[in-house]
């Protein structure tokens, strides 16, 4: 069985530092990023609003340090959305 310890690691040490974020196969989105779950209790970076990137490739995520864009990011972060992404189903907040 193949070691995916250093592949964790590596992936871990490029998103690692304050103010990382993270664009998908060279998207124009920005967005946040926390450690999570994978294979074998290792974690590693995954985007914070949980936007599937078809399994969990690690050369799908390049590093930025431009802002975060994304609304379910911004909002999972507290912060006011202020991208020009339209919510899916109307305003969350008035969902209850």
């Amino acid at each position: 069985m193949t070691d995916i310890g250093p592949l964790a690691a590596s992936t871990r040490a490029t998103f690692g530092s304050p103010g990382v974020h993270a664009v998908v196969r060279r998207g124009r989105t920005v967005h946040a990023v926390s450690l999570g779950q994978w294979v074998e209790g290792e974690e590693v970076p995954e985007l914070l609003c949980h936007t599937g990137i078809a399994g969990w490739d690690p050369t799908a995520l390049e590093p930025t340090r431009a802002d975060v864009t994304c609304a379910r990011c911004l909002r999972r972060l507290g912060g006011p959305s202020t991208s020009r992404q339209l919510p899916l189903f109307g305003d969350d907040d008035q969902l209850g």
